[in-house]
């Protein structure tokens, strides 16, 4: 009996093929609980030969085709439409697939009639909980029996085949051409043969020609484009196409650090844009190449630790009582929770079953695929004025498709409210750069933080230079590390001091990581950026190659120890080194920014408040350079700013909208009684009167707010002036008498920090004071403070702090903080 029982256990596994599915993954959001990467996990473990899929959609192709490739599993591909399903079976079939998919059509392929549900839950610990109707990865072994029909099945769908590529706008010779059209230097000629050459044998000149036709049609259409991103400001040739406007040779920018013929990597031109006309440039893009040419690429948001967890106690109704380290699926933790309680150890299943799940789908924030042909007709989309590709980078990369960085920029759009003036001399005023060494940086790209506004203090930037290497140092790394302070106290060797005078010897750009290994290591600058890249991916084989080779040249300019010392210096500074290129590019926006706001500092922060809105560093640094800020005024309501104050829109009042500003600034109020008029008659809330009136929006016309509450009260019941003395000359009526009531300046913060979130009328009397500048610029520096504190804020009529206590009532205080 039990040999019997063996022999057709052993039949089952030889003669029948072992086939998983039909599942559908958590890629179908909402509908399926079964991460991809389980279900080829399970299947491999158990000796599955094929997998089918059933979804409704192409979006998990790519990477399902992919995985079970790499796994030696057989991809059998089924498009789901209700009851019936379409066979996948090759790129043609796939082709018509996605087509019909994308313009809703009737598909022309053979149809299965599937009679079982489908695997969506990778453990019955899920169906428990979740409850919905569907298999678990478990049921595969008595659903395998259903699937007999696919054994004779092949799949022939060939990833390789699949190419989009870009619209061709030339090659070698267009590119020289548009070259051509720009005056040349003989050091410029030099460079150009160079990056060109490499240019042409990486096969790269319609891609550099795609991205300037992508600036000409912004500029053809006064879009904004920045200065240059990235390692791209390094290129001669980028620059004379008129796609960045920083000449490298200007500031020793290697192209190298863009292009190296040995990465065997595509460029990469970052474009920024002007945030408000984005879509806008896309939209023209469309015009020019084709409405399904250019399209968007999908992201998804996946559940991380935290949300796993979450997720795991609603479900489960209880916490863990053992904490596990970030992510879940490590190989640590797998030890852990074998070894918990049976209810830990539950818990940590399903929190891991959900860690990585698809939550939601969203847009790539910058890339764009453009392509020579229609994209509705191979690839997924969904369909909208601007497509979306529905399958991620990740998956395209896995096709051979690459993108355009197209990056939406916020602070381009301010500057073009400033009306900003584009130069590109080094050159900046001493007094402006006096002003922002102080620490003003509120608004200031790249260095509006604390950690910003603590490094320009610090360096204290007296030229073009030293701007961009603050920008360079304002990252977790450099802070931590301690490069700020070397910097400033030119902490490094003399040798180093000589050899990289720009920054007095502390490696702070990757491009020195290079030049050091040039001049010292007498390594070309191919392998210099070989090794400036292995050095930051940590790849000790390649590493280890160049390290022996630099070592043994620079040892003989500098000794051995002194080689080996900074070797050892390069790989720590590696983690932390900047793109000078890009941070160069960046400068000239910080430049600009600094130009507008210490020239016309009203100007700058009334467009500022408007763009970003207010905080305590707004008033603080407008108080600092003699600007008041002024509540907000009936007479007007978009706000104004002259020389020495702003009034700020009344849009910051709470609860006061755009389209109630515009019809406030039609209006003409002479006084109380037509405010209330007016506010009455066109049905405006209670709620938003009184805000008006604690804002201070009402003092030119009456300032005793307090008083002008309780006239509301009065003309909402009726009790008008005119109608009181009506009664009283007709019916001999005594009209009521309404005492007067003051306000103070108790009343003011309360009501200001209810109306409009900061105390205005209070802080806006005077020059930043001595004591808030200490507090300001420096938290931990104590001082003696005169003035009041109410929520978690300190201020007296000069300037505002955080406290770290909190004052439910106002009150006036006077000690050391």
């Amino acid at each position: 009996m039990i040999l019997r029982e063996s022999l057709t256990t052993y039949i089952n596994e030889v003669l029948f093929m072992k086939i998983l599915g039909p599942i559908i993954t958590s890629r179908t959001i909402g509908k399926s609980y079964l991460q991809l990467k389980d279900a080829i996990s399970y299947a491999k473990k158990n000796n599955f030969q094929k997998i089918i899929l059933n979804e409704p959609h192409p979006k998990s192709w790519i990477r399902f085709i992919l995985l079970c490739k790499i796994n030696d599993i057989e991809p059998i591909i089924l498009l789901n439409s209700g009851k019936t399903s379409y066979l996948i079976t090759d790129n043609v079939s796939m082709m018509k697939a996605i087509k019909a998919y994308n313009k809703n059509e009737i598909l022309d392929l053979k149809k299965i009639r599937m009679n079982t549900g489908n695997i969506i839950y990778p453990h019955r610990i899920l169906k428990e909980l979740i409850k919905k109707e569907g298999y678990v990865l478990a049921d595969s072994k008595e659903l395998t029996k259903k699937m007999k029909y696919f054994e004779n099945i092949i799949s022939n769908i060939d990833l390789n085949k699949f190419k989009i590529s870009f619209p061709n706008l030339g090659g070698d010779e267009e590119l020289e051409n548009e070259i051509k059209k720009n005056k040349i230097s003989l050091d410029e000629k030099r460079r150009l043969d160079h990056e060109l050459k490499v240019i042409k044998q990486m096969q790269v000149p319609n891609y550099i020609l795609n991205v300037k036709k992508i600036v000409d049609i912004a500029k053809e259409n006064q879009i904004i484009i920045g200065p240059g991103r990235g390692s791209s400001v390094g290129s001669l040739v980028v620059f004379k196409l008129g796609i960045n406007k920083i000449n490298p040779l200007d500031f020793n920018l290697y192209f190298e650090r863009f292009l190296n013929i040995n990465r065997k990597q595509l460029p990469d031109i970052d474009l920024d844009i002007e945030s408000e006309r984005r879509n806008e440039l896309i939209e023209k893009l469309q015009g020019f190449y084709g409405r399904y040419n250019v399209a968007f690429i999908r992201t998804l948001s996946t559940m991380k630790y935290k949300s796993s967890i979450k997720k795991a106690q609603e479900l489960l109704g209880y916490k863990p009582n053992i904490k596990i380290s970030m992510p879940i699926r490590n190989q640590e933790n797998f030890k852990k929770i074998k070894n918990a309680s049976k209810e830990d150890n539950v818990f940590f299943r399903v929190a891991y079953f959900f860690e990585g799940m698809e939550q939601a789908e969203s847009t790539h924030a910058a890339g764009v695929i453009i392509s020579k042909n229609s994209l509705i007709d191979y690839i997924p989309l969904e369909i909208k004025e601007i497509p979306i590709i529905e399958w991620t980078m990740e998956d395209l990369k896995e096709i051979g498709v690459e993108k355009f960085d197209i990056l939406s920029l916020d602070t381009l759009t301010f500057l073009k409210k400033l009306d900003y003036k584009e130069n590109y001399e080094k050159h900046i005023e001493p007094k402006l750069l006096k002003k922002f060494s102080y620490g003003l940086t509120k608004g200031i790209f790249q260095l509006d933080s604390y950690s910003g506004k603590n490094i320009v203090k610090k360096i204290k930037p007296k030229n073009f230079d030293e701007i961009s290497i603050s920008i360079a140092l304002n990252r977790p790394g450099p802070l931590e590390s301690g490069m700020v302070e070397d910097y400033v106290t030119s902490h490094s060797e003399d040798f180093l001091k000589k050899i990289l005078p720009e920054t007095k010897g502390v490696i702070v750009y990757q491009e020195q990581i290079m030049f050091l290994a040039k001049k010292l290591g007498n390594l070309n600058f191919e392998e210099s950026d070989i090794l400036r890249r292995a050095l930051s991916k940590k790849k000790t084989e390649e590493i280890s190659k160049l390290k022996e080779k630099f070592i043994f040249n620079a040892s003989k300019q500098i000794g051995k120890k002194s080689a080996l010392d900074l070797f050892e210096k390069i790989e720590n500074f590696s983690q932390y080194s900047f793109n000078k290129s890009h941070s160069v590019a960046y400068s000239y926006i910080l430049k600009w920014l600094l130009e507008e706001k210490f020239n016309n500092p009203s100007k700058f922060f009334f467009n500022y408040i408007l763009h970003k809105g207010i905080d305590i560093d707004v008033i603080n640094e407008c108080n600092y350079l003699g600007i008041t800020i002024l509540n907000p005024d009936i007479q007007k309501p978009k706000g104004d700013f002259q020389e020495k104050y702003i009034i700020i829109p009344m849009t910051f009042i709470n609860g006061v909208s755009q389209k109630q500003i515009s019809i406030f600034d039609k209006e003409s109020f002479h006084s109380i009684d037509d405010f209330f008029h007016f506010v009455y008659g066109n049905n405006f809330s209670r709620t938003l009167i009184e805000n008006i009136i604690k804002s201070g929006a009402l003092d030119k016309l009456n300032n005793n707010r307090r008083n002008l509450l309780r006239k509301m009260t009065a003309y909402k019941k009726g009790q008008l002036p005119e109608i009181e003395d009506l009664k009283n000359s007709v019916f001999g009526e005594r009209s009521q008498e309404h005492k007067e009531v003051n306000t103070n300046e108790y009343l003011i913060i309360e009501y200001e920090f209810e109306s409009i979130k900061y105390p205005l009328s209070i802080i806006n009397n005077e020059k930043l004071s001595k004591s808030i500048i200490k507090k300001y610029f420096n938290r931990y520096e104590n001082i003696y403070f005169n003035g009041y504190a109410y929520n978690n804020y300190l201020f007296d009529n000069s300037g505002i702090i955080k406290n770290n206590f909190y004052y439910k009532k106002p009150k006036k205080i006077i000690k050391e903080i």
